[in-house]
């Protein structure tokens, strides 16, 4: 569950950088929690073709995040944003806004 939360959370950061269908697969198995064979028939595919397109895109998300690190300072600046918060609550929101929190 922990894994799919994180998976998630890469998707909100960097789906607009997949194409449209793998966004529609993205969002029917994680969002949609639609199982492999409910993607699969009515496209006439496999559940097994649809796991390894599933899988690309994982692993797509996964890349970029490596490479680009956005949610990684993300997560990073919100935990600045908390401790900071007791001592400077303005500088404590500016933080938060620039990252939409």
């Amino acid at each position: 569950m922990q894994k799919d939360l994180a998976i998630t959370e890469l998707f909100d950061i960097y789906g607009e950088l997949l194409t449209e269908r793998q966004r529609e697969l993205f969002t029917s198995y994680y969002i949609y929690d639609l199982s492999l064979s409910e993607i699969a028939q009515p496209e006439g595919k496999t559940r097994q073709n649809v796991y390894e397109q599933v899988k690309k895109v994982k692993a797509k998300l996964t890349e970029y995040e490596s490479l680009l690190k956005i949610k990684q300072k993300n997560d990073k600046l919100k935990a600045l944003a908390q401790s900071i918060e007791k001592d400077n609550s303005l500088t404590a929101s500016a933080i938060k806004e620039i990252i939409g929190d």
